[in-house]
C-alpha cells in the first residue's frame, strides 16, 4: 500500500508539475503568439532552453512549432512539409551537391532574417541535414554520422 501512495503522489507531482510549466508562459509570449497564429486556438508549450517557449500546434492541418523569447518577440517556425513539395531549385541543389543522397524529411524554416529549407538526406548509411535558402544556396550541412537504420 505505502508503494502505491509513492507511486500515486509521483504522478499527481508529474502532473502538477505539467501543468504548472504550461500555465508559467509569459503573457508577452501568448500575446505575441495569438497575434502571429490568430486562428490557432490548440497550443503545447514548453520551454527551449533558458530564453525561449515553444509553441507546438496544428495549421491547416500540419504540424508547427515557433519559438518566442521570454519578451515575446518571434524567434523561428519550422514548418513540417512534404518532400514533393519542395522547390524544384531546392531539389536541384541538392541533387547537384549530394549526388546519390535520397531526401527523406523536409521542413520550413522561417526567422526574422531568413526562410530556408532544413532537408534530412541520407545516402547508404550516411545521413546529413541540410539547409537550403528559397533560392537554392546551400547555407549549412550537418553530419547526421553513421547509423544502421
Amino acid at each position: 500500500m505505502k508503494k502505491f501512495s509513492m507511486i500515486l503522489a509521483a504522478m499527481f507531482m508529474a502532473i502538477s508539475f505539467t501543468a504548472c510549466s504550461q500555465s508559467k508562459v509569459p503573457e508577452a509570449v501568448k500575446t505575441a503568439f495569438s497575434k502571429k497564429y490568430p486562428t490557432v486556438k490548440k497550443v503545447d508549450w514548453g520551454k527551449e532552453g533558458k530564453t525561449q517557449w515553444e509553441a507546438e500546434f496544428k495549421l491547416n492541418g500540419t504540424d508547427v512549432s515557433a519559438n518566442f523569447d521570454l519578451q515575446g518577440n518571434w524567434k523561428e517556425t519550422e514548418t513540417d512539409m512534404k518532400v514533393s513539395n519542395l522547390p524544384a531549385v531546392v531539389v536541384k541543389t541538392i541533387n547537384d551537391q549530394f549526388p546519390g543522397y535520397q531526401i527523406k524529411d523536409a521542413n520550413l524554416n522561417e526567422t526574422p532574417q531568413r526562410v530556408a529549407y532544413e532537408i534530412d538526406i541520407k545516402k547508404g548509411k550516411s545521413k546529413k541535414e541540410v539547409t537550403i535558402d528559397k533560392k537554392g544556396k546551400l547555407s549549412a550541412t550537418e553530419n547526421g554520422g553513421e547509423n544502421n537504420d
